[in-house]
């Protein structure tokens, strides 16, 4: 199967990984970055391997596309020739609205975890479900036979909202305190600020009809990942932009038009905001 993997970051490169072992895959980068990633390799289970994928800097015909990058890049990567089945795998809910010709859009949600230690390299450092749905049906052997534990969701809606809403309580709050995600719910007062915000993100949802339980979401979430650090926090300490505007923005937007008030969640907004703007 032929298969374009957009984005050189973690999870472009560990996707690589799984997918290149039985699959004709290239790896496509930012233009005039490709030169860098001469020796692109994996570290899984404490093994540092070579990633079996070409890198390329244009998207080529292929059977399947699946969208690496972050939110705030889908629209430079929208630009290009992009056909065909296409898998959106992006923090938050902006990439819901996203609108192009040729294409048949599915979406990912996924606890597979990994981190650059380099460029590129990628270590995995967890893995979880890959959740997919959209237009029609997709075939997900090709993820199985790869060792990616792919499932269908009937209603990838409701799994985009759960995972944003998770993302929208420990991103922002280990960010903001700089601590690993074990803490939101280890420290006594960042529990009260989490299951605040988690409150407010349950009556937005329930309005929206969907009941999401967050809290033991959001439990589970920093039980299992308890010695990462979100990749949020990762954004900022590297100086480069997070993706706020993609999960708590499009929340607090939602939350608008149905007349939801969301004191917390706006605090944790805008608190990103000013930390990303002041690099810090």
């Amino acid at each position: 199967m032929k298969i374009n993997i957009i984005g050189g970051g973690a999870m472009g490169i560990a996707l690589s990984y799984f997918l290149g072992e039985r699959n004709d895959v290239s790896l496509i980068v930012r233009k005039g970055t490709a030169t860098q990633y001469r020796n692109v390799e994996a570290i899984y289970k404490g093994k540092r391997a070579r990633v079996k994928a070409d890198v390329r800097e244009e998207i080529e015909d292929a059977d399947l596309s699946i969208i690496a990058v972050k939110s705030y890049d889908l629209g430079d990567v929208l630009q290009g020739d992009l056909r065909g089945d296409v898998i959106f795998i992006q923090n938050g809910l902006s990439h819901l609205k996203i609108r192009k010709r040729g294409i048949r859009k599915f979406y990912a949600v996924t606890t597979i975890a990994a981190r650059t230690v380099e460029r590129g390299v990628s270590e995995i450092t967890g893995m979880g479900y890959f959740r997919i749905g959209g237009e029609g049906t997709l075939d997900l052997s090709f993820l199985r036979e790869s060792g990616i534990n792919a499932e269908w969701a009937e209603d990838i809606v409701q799994e985009l909202y759960r995972k944003a809403g998770i993302n929208a309580v420990i991103n922002p709050i280990t960010s903001i305190f700089r601590v690993k995600n074990k803490t939101v719910m280890e420290d006594e007062n960042l529990m009260r600020i989490a299951f605040a915000a988690v409150e407010e993100l349950d009556a937005l949802f329930r309005k929206l009809g969907y009941y999401l339980e967050l809290e033991e979401n959001v439990k589970e979430t920093c039980r299992v990942t308890g010695e990462n650090t979100s990749s949020m926090l990762q954004d900022l300490i590297a100086g480069r932009r997070t993706e706020i505007d993609a999960i708590t923005g499009e929340i607090l937007a939602l939350a608008d038009e149905v007349n939801v008030n969301m004191p917390v969640n706006s605090f944790l907004y805008n608190a990103i905001k000013f930390l990303e703007r002041n690099h810090r």
